[in-house]
Order: C-alpha cells, then structure tokens, then sequence
C-alpha cells in the first residue's frame, strides 16, 4: 500500500509542475518566453554575476542546455556575458534593461500561477501542505 502512495505523491507532483508550466505558457504567449527561460531569469536577477555553471546546478539541468539557454537570452537581448576578473574561462552573467524590464512582468505572471496552483485549498490545508513537503524535502536532501 505504501508503494502505491509513494507512486500517487511522485505522479502527482509531477503533474502539478507540468500543469504550472503549461499555466505559465498559456498566460506568457505574449513573452514569448519559456518557462525555463523566465526561471533563469529571475536566478540571474537574484544573484547577478552568476557563472553559466550555477545556473545549471541551480536549475538542476545540464551545462550544455544553459549554454544554449543563454546564447538565446542574449540573442534576445535579455542578459549579457562579461569577461570574470579571475578567469579567463569564465563570463559572468547580467540582465540587460530589457532583462529588468520583463522580470517585472515574470513576477506577476509566476505569482498569478503559483496562486491558481493552492486556489482550492484553504489556509489551513497549505499550512500543512507545506509543512509536509518540507519534512519530505529535508529528508531526501540530506
């Protein structure tokens, strides 16, 4: 039975994460960014400066999709690469103006999402919500 639960729970935050992004495209077609796009984004505007490296260790994807990732967003004129001080094998990344710009309608947009995702749930219910996927997260992030 406990196999079955655990299999529901997987199945389930899998289809929550898909139906965000699918959220997420349906209300951003006018942005014409994808939902890892606005994801690296926001990092980048958290945490200017960051290497292509820590973007894929936050984003727990591969060097090679970033990389590919980032050519397009600077394309598009939403970020640009600067030479690190202290290597040479190393760009530094930033938003750009029109960087800055749309990550003021990201916030809006992912909060929107993210509101529509607990909608049906009552306060109480997302209070343990939370509670209980963090207990799951601080036990498999050990």
């Amino acid at each position: 039975m406990e196999d079955k639960g655990a299999q529901e729970i997987n199945y389930l935050l899998h289809s929550i994460l898909f139906n965000e992004q699918r959220l997420f495209n349906e209300q951003s077609t006018n942005l014409d960014l994808t939902v890892q796009q606005a994801r690296t984004l926001e990092l980048i505007q958290k945490d200017p400066g960051m290497i292509q490296r820590e973007i894929a260790d936050a984003l727990s994807i591969r060097d090679a999709s970033v990389s590919s990732m980032l050519k397009n967003l600077e394309r598009d004129g939403y970020v640009k690469r600067r030479k690190d001080r202290r290597s040479d094998r190393n760009k530094r990344i930033f938003l750009t103006d029109k960087g800055e710009e749309i990550i003021k309608e990201l916030g809006n947009l992912f909060e929107d999402v993210e509101k529509q995702i607990i909608k049906p749930l009552e306060k109480d219910e997302t209070k343990l919500l939370l509670k209980l996927l963090r207990k799951m997260d601080a036990e498999i992030s050990e």
